[in-house]
């Protein structure tokens, strides 16, 4: 058996979380921390924010925005740069960092 929260887990003794994870009773966790990856499993901060419209195939990938949006997904670097849509879609890179113009290489 298994103590949770100052309590015995006799039905599920492997949901307990350990020592050091623990939070006093009637807590919660610190809201304005930074947002995570939606992303099931990690942990990273989040860096982008994708939004999409069913109707047009369409996926939009951007900075993350200042707060969160019901209808938007905030992804890590590492799964925003790995997002792939479906066959027949059309994903829109709308992030600040990569519009960079090579005026340069368009004077030419």
């Amino acid at each position: 058996m298994a103590t949770c929260y100052g309590v015995t887990c006799r039905l599920y003794p492997h949901t307990h979380l350990s020592a050091n994870r623990q939070r006093p009773l009637g807590t919660f966790p610190d809201m304005t921390a930074t947002r995570q990856c939606s992303r099931t499993g990690c942990a990273e901060p989040a860096a982008v924010t994708f939004t999409y419209q069913y109707a047009r195939s369409v996926v939009w990938l951007d900075d993350l925005t200042d707060e969160r949006d019901p209808h938007g997904y905030d992804l890590c670097d590492h799964h925003g740069e790995r997002l792939k849509v479906p066959s027949g879609w059309r994903l829109e890179d709308r992030r600040h960092s990569r519009f960079t113009l090579l005026t340069a290489r368009l004077a030419g």
